[in-house]
C-alpha cells in the first residue's frame, strides 16, 4: 500500500540548492514534508531512489535559506524530477514553509489560483487531528 502524503503541498517553484554539489534547481511543489525538484537546470542527472540529499531552500518570505535533509523517494511518473521526503528539518523551517504557503494562498484571492488555495485549505481540514510534522 502506498503511503499518503501527510501535509498539503503547494504547486509553486522555489529555488533549491544541493549543499554538497551546489547544484541549483526549481521545485514543482513544496510542503513541510518534502518537495519535488524538476529535472532541469543543474538537476538533469537524478540521484538514485533512496539517496540522501542535503538542500538549501530559498523562499521569498524567508530571512535565510532553509536547510533540510531528505531522501529521494521517486522520479515522478516519467522521470521528470525527484520527489524528496524531508527527514531532518527544524521546527522554525517548518513554520517558515507553512507561513509561506498560507501567505501565498491568501494573496491569490480573486485569481485562478484561488482554487489552489481552496484545495489547500480542504487538505488542511482533512489532515486536522494528525500529528504535526516534527512533533
Amino acid at each position: 500500500m502506498q503511503k499518503r502524503r501527510e501535509q498539503p503541498r503547494l504547486k509553486f517553484g522555489v529555488v533549491v540548492k544541493e549543499k554538497k554539489s551546489h547544484r541549483q534547481g526549481i521545485t514543482r511543489n513544496i510542503s513541510v514534508d518534502g518537495c519535488f525538484i524538476n529535472r532541469e537546470g543543474d538537476f538533469t542527472e537524478l540521484l538514485p531512489i533512496g539517496s540522501s540529499i542535503d538542500l538549501l531552500i530559498s523562499l521569498p518570505n524567508a530571512e535565510r535559506n532553509i536547510a533540510a535533509s531528505g531522501i529521494v523517494k521517486h522520479h515522478g511518473t516519467h522521470g521528470e524530477g525527484m520527489g524528496i521526503s524531508f527527514v531532518t528539518i527544524d521546527d522554525q523551517a517548518v513554520r517558515t514553509i507553512q507561513e509561506f504557503i498560507e501567505a501565498f494562498l491568501d494573496d491569490v484571492s480573486g485569481t485562478e489560483e484561488a482554487g489552489i488555495r481552496d484545495e489547500y485549505r480542504n487538505d488542511v481540514e482533512r489532515l486536522k487531528g494528525k500529528t504535526p510534522h516534527n512533533e
